[in-house]
């Protein structure tokens, strides 16, 4: 329990002397003359959910693993939101909200918990965060295909004969399985290796 309670006050600790200097440090630019807030809305409004997810990310690095992987896991949500939200302004492609979101919600979760379970040696959370960035990726592609022809061209990508998608899509699906094995080779030896 004091262990926690240690942790507990070295991240607040950290994290009150993080925000006094950066208080300083925004009160000695606004002497010489520099709005901070100003130049950052200048480089792009991006930038102030961008920043606030990279604040996360430094956060989870603070408290003994496996605590900080939430604040991994919010940090890669929230930055990559921010970098998206950039992208989406600098192109003016809003509408690839349509399917973007898939990059976002098990895109940048299962981000955060590969890098996280990499950096802190779990291979579990690493293995679930690969599994968690496959499925978002199949649907990030899946999702491009189908809006990107119905921005493109105002109809839906079904006007091909079924004979031709629905192998495509057991392709697809299939690929899933398989990355879903390929993911998994190596659990229950782990798990008959314990038991012995």
């Amino acid at each position: 329990m004091t262990a926690i309670a240690h942790d507990r006050r070295g991240s607040a600790a950290f994290a009150g002397s993080a925000l006094i200097v950066i208080g300083i440090g925004a009160l000695a630019l606004r002497q010489w003359g520099i709005d901070p807030i100003e130049r950052i809305a200048e480089a792009g409004w991006p930038l102030f959910v961008i920043l606030p997810g990279l604040v996360l990310l430094v956060m989870a690095v603070i408290p003994a693993p496996p605590r900080g992987v939430g604040f991994a896991i919010a940090g890669s949500i929230v930055t990559s939101i921010g970098l998206l939200l950039w992208w989406q302004d600098q192109n003016a492609r809003y509408e690839t909200w349509a399917y973007a979101w898939a990059l976002i919600g098990p895109g940048a979760a299962g981000l955060g918990m590969f890098v996280y379970g990499a950096l802190t040696r779990t291979t579990d959370l690493a293995r679930h965060g690969i599994r968690l960035m496959a499925i978002a990726g199949a649907l990030f592609l899946v999702g491009a295909w189908f809006f990107e022809t119905v921005f493109a061209t105002g109809s839906v990508p079904f006007d091909v004969d079924a004979a031709l998608w629905w192998p495509l899509g057991l392709m697809a699906f299939g690929a899933l399985v398989l990355i879903g094995a390929v993911v998994r080779d190596g659990e229950p030896r782990q798990r008959e290796e314990g038991s012995s």
